[in-house]
């Protein structure tokens, strides 16, 4: 029997992700996959600004960019006929979102106000992106992965989990022994099924879909400049669909069509439609699927836990279900590494879902209102998109200004991505201000307790989220002087909770934040705060770290 703190069922995004952020607060994990390699298609396309500050936080964020996107390629979405023109619009300066990485980063530099995000979306394929996270983990000693390793049954206990796996391939059978057990195995998830927790939710509700990925090196001359939009999406009399462009800089494509092809209907004619034009390119592969809206009922219990997909499958409008899943994977590592350390009270885990399953909820109706409003917007198909002269002129005209109504919520809302909350937390001292005002697009930055710290640079220019602890809680502390700060020390020196003290002065900083003091969670979320300490800073910390 093999013993580990920590085993994981699935290398995907997610799973990848989960292992790297024990490993970089010092726990082994086993990792178990039972495909023996990673995707060879591109699936999402997208990983949004909140998980490419967890990454910088894990140090991966570079590495991310470097395999995806060129930083200076456009990010552009656009409503057109076929690729070929005519274009009705294409967003390419309303937002942060639009904009290269390198023109973005810029913006957020300069931006002291804590209304944008650290870092901007990376445009990438996933079969681009779990080769790096897949590179690091199998260069990590901490993280012993096997390959072509399914799990098929555990038993859960007072102190820990016995899992049995076996190899895909030979059938050769292992035991394990966690202390803990995480399902990151999708949407089919065993993990999730042996612990006979359903999805809540409606499913195939807006029925099958057909996809196709191509390759081409043609595709992208039909671009200003050699560069393919991220996505162009295409409705005329006759025809509607999707071409999206995971990474500027390489050649494969994805077309979505909300059906398959009809009876005289064959993929390239379907594919020929879309580009507008006879080009070159090979199908790789193609065929219906069926997106969803659901959310598990829960997460998890007692020492096995669910993240990813394995919680919740959305149809990718708006990008959110790898993205929600890496938020997952980052709320409950710190968590586990926590309980495993030993200060981490019992009602800490319980948090996990607490905190989460509200918000894997509340992004499914985003992703529902996104769905909407692409099939609203590409209803539009009347003759008049292609006519020639002012009454084509008008009515491509109206057709953008619609598109750009309707459809720029799933690329601008700030407010679903950075600016969600955990209410009601076993692990949050509840604010005793009214909360803010919250909006799915735009972003309202706050330091009430449970949201995400708004980011922010010092005056000699470093982030303030990379002064954050990765392994502990980080109390900014405003003028302060040494000796105010100590009951709190003291408190969690007598708890074992990890405290750092981060000193700061400069007075648009005060504004930001909001209190004098602000205690920050290793998820950079807000759990406290107030103008002076609490008069009891020892139960403050037993309730942080779950231990009441």
């Amino acid at each position: 029997m093999i013993d580990t703190p920590v085993l994981i069922s699935g290398a995907g995004p997610v799973g990848l992700t989960l292992a790297l952020n024990l490993s970089r607060l010092g726990i082994r994990s086993v990792l178990l996959n039972d495909r023996r390699q990673t995707t060879t298609h591109p699936k999402l396309d997208v990983v949004n600004c909140r998980s490419m500050e967890i990454f910088r936080q894990l140090g991966l964020a570079e590495r991310i960019r470097a395999a995806g996107n060129p930083t200076d390629a456009n990010q552009y979405s656009a409503m057109a006929a076929s690729a070929s023109g005519p274009f009705y619009s294409v967003m390419s300066d309303r937002h942060l979102i639009y904009q290269p990485v390198s023109q973005a980063e810029q913006a957020i530099r300069a931006c002291r106000d804590g209304s944008l995000p650290l870092e901007s979306m990376q445009r990438i394929a996933q079969m681009h992106l779990e080769p790096v996270l897949m590179a690091e983990v199998e260069a990590d000693p901490n993280i012993e992965l096997r390959m072509g390793w399914r799990l098929y049954g555990f038993e859960q206990g007072s102190t820990g989990v016995v899992a049995m796996a076996h190899e895909v391939d030979s059938g050769e059978a292992q035991q394990f022994f966690a202390q803990y057990l995480i399902g990151c195995d999708g949407p089919n998830s065993r993990v999730r099924n042996f612990l006979n927790i359903d999805y809540d939710g409606t499913r195939d509700l807006v029925g099958e879909l057909f996809i196709i990925h191509l390759r081409s090196d043609e595709i992208a001359g039909l671009f200003p400049n050699n560069q393919p939009y991220w996505h162009t999406w295409l409705t005329r009399p006759g025809f509607a669909g999707l071409l999206v462009s995971p990474d500027a800089s390489r050649n494969d494509y994805v077309l979505h069509r909300p059906f398959a092809p009809r009876p005289g209907e064959s993929l390239e004619s379907v594919v020929d439609a879309a580009l507008g034009t006879r080009l070159r390119y090979e199908i790789v592969q193609s065929g219906p699927w069926r997106p969803q809206f659901l959310v598990a009922r829960s997460f998890g219990r007692q020492r096995v836990f669910i993240a990813g997909d394995a919680t919740h499958q959305f149809m990718p409008t708006g990008g959110l279900g790898m993205n929600t899943g890496v938020a997952e994977a980052h709320n409950l590592a710190w968590k586990l590494a926590a309980c495993l350390a030993g200060w981490g009270g019992p009602r800490l885990l319980e948090s996990y879902e607490a905190e989460r399953l509200p918000v894997a909820r509340r992004n499914r109706e985003h992703v529902k209102k996104c769905a909407a409003a692409t099939f609203e917007a590409q209803m539009r198909r009347d003759d008049a998109l292609l006519a020639q002269g002012t009454a084509g002129d008008a009515a491509r005209q109206e057709a953008g200004r619609e598109f750009e109504r309707k459809v720029s919520r799933l690329y601008e809302s700030l407010g679903v991505e950075i600016g969600y909350r955990y209410h009601g937390s076993p692990a949050i001292e509840p604010d005793t201000a009214s909360e803010p005002a919250y909006e799915e697009v735009r972003y309202t930055p706050t330091t009430w307790s449970g949201a995400r710290l708004p980011s922010a640079f010092r005056e000699d220019g470093t982030a303030l989220f990379d002064q954050l602890a990765l392994g502990g809680y980080t109390l900014l502390a405003f003028d302060a002087e040494a000796e105010a700060c100590a009951p709190l020390q003291e408190a969690a020196q007598e708890c074992g909770v990890p405290l750092n003290v981060l000193p700061i002065h400069e007075k648009y900083l005060a504004t930001l934040y909001e209190r004098r003091f602000v205690l920050v969670r290793p998820d950079q979320h807000v759990c406290w705060r107030g103008d002076s300490l609490p008069v009891d800073c020892y139960s403050l910390f037993n309730r942080l770290r779950g231990a009441r």
